[in-house]
Formats: structure tokens, C-alpha cells, sequence
């Protein structure tokens, strides 16, 4: 009867903690090898809505970033040192997209600005010191 109990018992223990886990939302991603969305500009200007493919990816072993604009693939050198990170050298292709240029141009505006980071969750934002310049979401 205690062996039964014991079992019940481990059981009971193992599956709350795999369900508490599964559970848990608020666990921060990683910047690294994560596609993140672009979902807000912050300008203080009006920007249109966000391109749908506007999104940037970090890597760790290369030291770069890149992603697309909404209309331009861009790259560039990264430097991160725990909070702190920079995004230099950055380059692009000149395609000219009519719809998203206004926010294409924001965005890598921005992006040149930035010297420190935070994620919440499965939001990253790019700051320049104290001041929230760019928002993005974990796909």
C-alpha cells in the first residue's frame, strides 16, 4: 500500500510540474536565433501600419543581425553585452516599395539609434538609453 502510494504520489508531482511549466506564459525568449516581428515604431511621428514581413534576427556566433524592412532585406555587425547592444554597419538593399518605404526608412532609422535592450515575455524592445524606440514579438 506505501509503495502504491509512493508511486501516486511521484506521479502526481512529476505531471503538476510538467503542467506549470507548460503553463507558464511569462518565461522571456531568447534574442538569439529568435524571429522577431516588428510590431511598433516609435517616432513620436505618424508611422502607417507595420509591414508584415518586417522583422530582425540576432546571431550570436556571427556577431550580426538582419532581417527585412517590409521591403528591403538589411545586415549589419552586433555587439551585446548584457543589456547593452549595438547594431553597426548597416546595410541594405535599395529596392523602392512605395507602401512601406515611410516605415521601412523609420524602422532602420531607429534601429541605428538603439544601445540597450530588454524582453518581456515574448517582447523585445530596443531602447536608445531611457527612450523606447522599437517593439517587437517572438513568432
Amino acid at each position: 500500500m506505501k509503495l502504491i502510494t509512493f508511486i501516486g504520489t511521484g506521479a502526481f508531482i512529476v505531471l503538476s510540474s510538467f503542467i506549470m511549466k507548460k503553463g507558464n506564459t511569462n518565461q522571456s525568449v531568447s534574442l538569439y536565433e529568435t524571429k522577431w516581428s516588428l510590431k511598433k515604431i516609435h517616432t513620436g511621428n505618424n508611422v502607417p501600419d507595420m509591414p508584415a514581413n518586417a522583422f530582425i534576427r540576432f546571431d550570436q556566433e556571427k556577431k550580426r543581425a538582419g532581417g527585412n524592412g517590409g521591403c528591403n532585406s538589411f545586415g549589419g555587425s552586433l555587439v551585446v553585452m548584457n543589456d547593452l547592444i549595438n547594431i553597426s554597419t548597416i546595410f541594405s538593399t535599395k529596392m523602392f516599395c512605395e507602401e512601406t518605404q515611410q516605415t521601412e526608412d523609420a524602422f532602420f532609422k531607429q534601429l541605428e539609434k538603439v544601445n540597450r535592450f530588454e524582453i518581456k515575455g515574448k517582447t523585445l524592445m530596443l531602447y536608445r538609453d531611457k527612450e523606447l524606440l522599437l517593439e517587437f514579438v517572438s513568432e
